[in-house]
């Protein structure tokens, strides 16, 4: 797909956000929408929470203490912020910059599936425990983070609930865990990406499921401060291009 092409789709989804107006309250404390950044051809999405003070007042996320948190770590593996994608699960911020409620979360995310429908990433980073549970609820971040996962995402309204299927290597790391899918006969993340990549544009963007590899990561705004799990997160972070690399070799 063609990168004009998924930025007119980005675009557009955007637009049905402030159409649809899933949630009228959040919209009414917010400033603006903070829909998204960076490169809509990226090989890597990375998913936060909700948008803070100041990327409601930006209207980018990732703009603040965390957002330069973020950009210091991707500069440490070879990237810039326009060589990435970057979203949040909740479009609006919350009051008091508070943690996004479950109905905030359910409303926001067929909004998301559709951006990575469009997208087709390689790897999904996902930036704290909310973000992660959206897609692997049943995951602890204490426990995962740092080990990429591979699953079956099944979208909302088309067939049945959203949901996940054949979650791999839940105690395995980074390596070890592509083995064991390897193992267990999945289709390598490359060709069902160029599969699913086939649907859509076959069928104007409908799929019923896409095949993702999630890494779960800490959140930048809670290691910021966190002298351990800032460590921790710079060593995870600095996995990715290995995970990358593994993905395009299997």
């Amino acid at each position: 797909m063609a990168k004009d092409d998924k930025a007119t789709r980005l675009e557009a989804i955007r637009q049905k956000i402030l159409d649809d107006d899933p949630t009228p309250e959040l919209r009414q404390g917010a400033t603006q929408l903070v829909f998204a950044d960076g490169n809509p051809d990226a090989e890597i999405v990375f998913i936060g929470e909700a948008p803070g003070k100041n990327e409601d007042l930006q209207g980018k996320p990732f703009v603040g203490a965390a957002g330069k948190f973020l950009d210091q770590m991707l500069e440490m593996i070879g990237l810039q912020r326009k060589d990435i994608y970057i979203t949040n699960i909740v479009k609006y911020r919350p009051p008091n910059n508070r943690d996004p409620l479950p109905e905030e979360k359910s409303a926001f995310l067929p909004y998301l599936e559709s951006q990575l429908e469009v997208m087709q990433p390689l790897v999904t980073v996902t930036l704290g425990r909310h973000s992660l549970n959206c897609f692997l609820p049943d995951l602890q971040i204490s426990q995962v983070h740092g080990q990429p996962k591979r699953f079956q995402l099944h979208f909302h309204g088309r067939s049945g609930d959203h949901g996940v299927d054949a979650v791999q290597g839940d105690d395995e790391h980074l390596t070890e865990a592509y083995e064991s899918t390897k193992k267990e006969g999945a289709e390598s993340a490359t060709r069902q990406r160029a599969a699913n990549a086939g649907r859509v544009a076959g069928s104007a963007g409908k799929q019923d499921s896409m095949s993702m590899v999630l890494l779960p990561l800490f959140h930048p705004a809670a290691a910021l401060y966190n002298g351990a799990m800032k460590q921790t997160l710079i060593d995870d972070f600095a996995l990715i291009p290995a995970i990358i690399e593994k993905i395009k070799t299997s």
